[in-house]
């Protein structure tokens, strides 16, 4: 049995607020009509459970019965979402059922950050650093606790991330690393970032078994993302969802792009942009593999968001469902960064007394809390 330490304390007790402040998050975007309380979600996660209805109900993956019209990126989690409609729970509450996996997904999330940047940093402190920042994200526990895939696509990230460092530090394959990412395109296809990053990764990083992550990495992705256009051709006689022409029929990649990088900026700008500048220092400071997987994970959903034009509520601020995913891995680094920043300024002064050190890295940690805010930053409360 392991010997409670003082780290582990607080871990549960980040734990414990994050599944309180998650509950009350849920309870606070419930309503009463009637005497009768009601649990809703998201617009687009009210699609989902739509499409949901009527799988479970023996419709097929239809809005209507009868039509056949692919409205939904997010087929996994879908059929997911229609499981819950196969039990006998009352429909007022059966959105309930939803956002509370995805507050255990959330939950999980978190010991897989505390792993990634415990394994980063070898310091508990910056793993409870990186483990406050990602357990209070706004925009992640929005979009998940409200129904969306996102908290799925996190956790699924996190463990892709955590079992590639595992990996390249043992030396030994791991074929379970693409079969989960490859599965992962099932939740929301465009899971083949992250995916075709960490395959980079390791086939840069692992040199004798560079064919084997290829293979392996390339090969399942391209099948998964095969097999699904497939049956979407069978199914609904189209190659691409109805979502995709939706966002990107007729729209020139020059205009995506700027709209993309504005909305970037955007976030960039008013969170502050001092702090997304932060994990580079640890580029500067020591670089690492760790540290180039998980702000390559990060830079990729940037660049994604980028290239597909951001998302459809970015007036209200904060990260969007494709940057969101990563930012648990981009708390990891910039909590890592602090940390070597610390340490060198310590360093840098040989003659100041023991205490100065423990009286920095309370320092560091008020500096983490406080970025809470920042990266909190909401700019309206509108729909």
């Amino acid at each position: 049995m392991k010997k409670l330490t003082f780290p582990h304390l607080i871990f549960g007790l980040i734990l414990l607020a994050f599944v309180g402040y998650a509950l009350r998050f849920i309870y606070l975007t419930s309503f009463v009509i009637h005497g009768q309380r009601y649990f809703a979600l998201f617009d687009d996660a009210m699609i989902s459970m739509t499409f949901a209805k009527n799988l479970a109900a023996g419709h097929g993956l239809v809005w209507n019965p009868g039509e056949r019209v692919e409205g939904f990126t997010n087929p996994g989690w879908v059929v997911f979402m229609a499981l819950f409609h196969l039990l006998p729970i009352p429909a007022p509450k059966i959105s309930l059922l939803i956002q509370l996996s995805g507050l255990a997904i959330l939950a999980a999330n978190l010991f897989f950050v505390r792993k990634i940047a415990r394994h980063l940093a070898g310091n508990e402190w910056v793993a409870l650093g990186a483990v406050f920042l990602a357990a209070f994200f706004f925009s992640l526990n929005n979009w998940t606790l409200q129904g969306m895939e996102v908290g799925a696509l996190a956790l699924v990230t996190s463990v892709a991330a955590w079992l590639a460092l595992r990996q390249t530090e043992s030396g030994r394959f791991d074929p379970w690393l693409y079969v989960l990412l490859a599965a992962g395109t099932l939740i929301r296809m465009d899971m083949a970032v992250p995916a075709l990053v960490i395959t980079g990764f390791t086939a840069l990083t692992d040199r004798p078994n560079r064919r084997k992550h290829l293979i392996w990495g390339l090969g399942l992705l391209f099948a998964f993302l095969l097999g699904q256009t497939v049956l979407r051709r069978w199914y609904y006689g189209e190659w691409l969802p109805n979502t995709y022409y939706l966002k990107l029929g007729g729209l020139s990649l020059v205009s995506r792009v700027r709209r993309g990088f504005g909305v970037f900026w955007q976030l960039v700008w008013t969170t502050g942009w001092f702090l997304f500048a932060v994990p580079l220092l640890a580029f500067f400071l020591k670089p690492t593999r760790a540290t180039f997987l998980l702000f390559a994970l990060f830079a990729g959903q940037v660049a994604y968001s980028i290239y597909v034009g951001g998302d459809a509520w970015e007036h209200r601020g904060g990260a969007n469902r494709f940057i969101a995913i990563a930012m648990p891995q981009f708390f990891a680094v910039f909590c890592y960064a602090l940390e070597l920043a610390r340490q060198a300024l310590v360093a840098a002064s040989p003659k100041w007394p023991v205490w100065a050190g423990h009286t920095s890295r309370v320092g560091m940690l008020a500096f983490v809390g406080l970025s809470l805010f920042s990266f909190n930053t909401i700019l309206t409360n509108d729909p």
